[in-house]
């Protein structure tokens, strides 16, 4: 597999799970409107960021015994349980940046 090949399949494994990411804290800005909307897309980049390097992370240095459970899977479409977790594992931290400075 060549790195573009890999940063495609990366980046369509990550999609779903980034997408879901997103409208979460897009619904999260919608209930508090004196938010800033820059605010909420800084989160957006930084879960997407987090969530990209945590997931190379799983794939180089994940034990090889990992790779069954959470390796991609091939049903109707191709995804993996290891995007959900790495969104999974970086939502807290966009969500922390998106509210950081509410006196809410």
């Amino acid at each position: 597999m060549t790195r573009l090949e890999f940063v495609l399949v990366l980046g369509w494994l990550l999609l779903p799970p980034l997408l879901l990411g997103v409208v979460a804290l897009a619904m999260l800005h919608r209930r508090s409107p004196s938010r800033k909307m820059s605010r909420t897309v800084g989160a957006g980049l930084l879960l997407a960021l987090l969530s990209a390097i945590l997931a190379v992370g799983f794939i180089a240095l994940g034990p090889s015994w990992l790779g069954r459970i959470i390796g991609v899977r091939d049903a109707r479409f191709m995804w993996a349980p290891f995007a959900f977790l790495a969104v999974a594992l970086a939502f807290p931290l966009a969500l922390l940046w998106a509210r950081r400075g509410d006196r809410s």
